[in-house]
């Protein structure tokens, strides 16, 4: 069967923890458009193509129970409290690297000998930290996008707002927010269901099991949650995979190793380049993470304005099922 993709056009910002005012003082710069480092299609082999998943469809599949979604009306980006676009819309584009500057240079579409040549004093400290990935001043996006409200009660978020590309249909939309969501709460900033008790035998790391009253009690619940926003190999990545912080335990527990981790002080908003498909099927675009200056920056709260100076890219991809848009690849941006 044939799917109906949305003509894929602009360039989005999503802000991970605002809503989207209707009206803003802060003045939308219009920039001269620049060349924008988008996802290189790789040939493989091509995805079945399916129709489209409606958002009640996609929300029955789960056996635990989805959140609630609003959806705002497509609306131009805003920046956050205190921040204002640069002047000339532009920033240095980067990037944080856990793997060789061979895998980044694949990732990211640049040779690996132009990525050298742009990092000759790039050194490795158990990742590259700052990557220079253009050297032209790279001009930042400002095109419409969705604000979905995530809610779920059983949920301790202290986000529940993303913007996310205008472009998606409703349950691509709806899953991105709910993988934001979970991840800033339970994946990416912490790990652990509470209340929670000690285990008696623990296995390693995993000394902690989830008690009644916590999010996700039953591990067959979360399994069937991950299943439902995200692809398998990432599901297994946040439980059951061999270095997952969530394993099963007896009677359908779970079983978890705890740990928290701070938010970048730097970090103020995000953007994403326009999903582009590819020849698989799949969805790819950057997260683009606003950092301020850290030579110059000297905490929040003064009088501002603050102006992002550098912007940091991370690989987002969504790739198709028969039961809709999975999650394939999403860090946070902070």
């Amino acid at each position: 069967m044939k799917k109906n993709f949305p003509i894929l056009v602009s360039l989005v910002l999503l802000t991970a923890c605002t809503s989207a005012p209707a009206d803003s003082a802060a003045a939308t710069p219009e920039p001269t458009a620049t060349p924008v480092i988008t996802p290189e299609p790789t040939p493989s082999p091509t995805m079945a193509v399916y129709d489209e998943v409606s958002l009640d469809d996609w929300k029955a599949l789960s056996v635990y129970p989805m959140p609630d979604y609003t959806f705002s009306a497509p609306h131009k980006p805003q920046p956050q409290e205190q921040v204002t676009w640069p002047e000339d819309g532009t920033v240095r584009l980067c990037a944080s690297w856990n793997g060789s500057l061979e895998e980044a240079a694949e990732t990211f579409g640049i040779p690996e000998e132009e990525l050298q040549a742009m990092n000759p004093d790039c050194a490795w400290d158990g990742r590259y930290d700052d990557i220079r990935l253009q050297v032209k001043p790279y001009t930042l996006p400002y095109n419409n996008v969705v604000t979905v409200t995530v809610a779920r009660p059983q949920w301790d978020n202290y986000h529940i707002k993303f913007d996310v590309p205008a472009s998606l249909d409703k349950q691509a939309q709806a899953a991105l927010a709910t993988a934001y969501a979970f991840q800033y709460r339970y994946y990416g900033m912490s790990t652990g269901f509470y209340p929670s008790e000690s285990v008696d035998d623990p296995r390693g790391y995993y000394t902690s099991r989830a008690a009644d009253g916590a999010a996700f009690v039953k591990y067959s619940d979360l399994d069937s949650f991950l299943h439902t926003v995200y692809s398998d190999a990432f599901a297994s990545e946040i439980a059951g995979g061999p270095d997952a912080p969530y394993i099963e335990g007896e009677g359908d527990s779970i079983l978890f190793r705890m740990g928290d981790r701070g938010s970048n002080i730097l970090y103020c908003g995000t953007l994403f380049t326009e999903p582009e498909l590819q020849p698989d099927g799949s969805l790819e675009f950057w997260q683009l993470s606003l950092q301020l200056d850290d030579q110059t920056f000297e905490g929040w709260g003064g009088e501002g304005p603050y102006i992002p100076t550098d912007a940091f890219a991370k690989p987002v991809r969504l790739i198709p099922t028969e039961s809709g848009w999975r999650v394939d690849a999403l860090e946070l941006p902070n």
